[in-house]
């Protein structure tokens, strides 16, 4: 199942993190019967979406997200 997910990245600036002014798009193939809505799964979901965009977990906020 694929994942079309809207997050926020953020930046460090003089040692804060500033959020960016536009928000970012993923597609993750996720396992079939994921619910974002569950704390475990949502873990997952983060997890997953910082292993493919590189960044660590406290860098971005998902804003929401859709099965495509």
């Amino acid at each position: 199942m694929n994942l079309r997910i809207k997050y926020r990245l953020y930046i460090h600036v003089d040692g804060k993190l500033i959020p960016e002014q536009y928000d970012r798009y993923e597609i993750l193939n996720v396992r079939e019967g994921i619910d974002p809505n569950d704390t475990k799964d949502y873990e997952e979901l983060i997890k997953k979406l910082s292993k493919s965009i590189n960044r660590p977990v406290n860098e971005f906020e998902i804003k929401n997200y859709e099965t495509m």
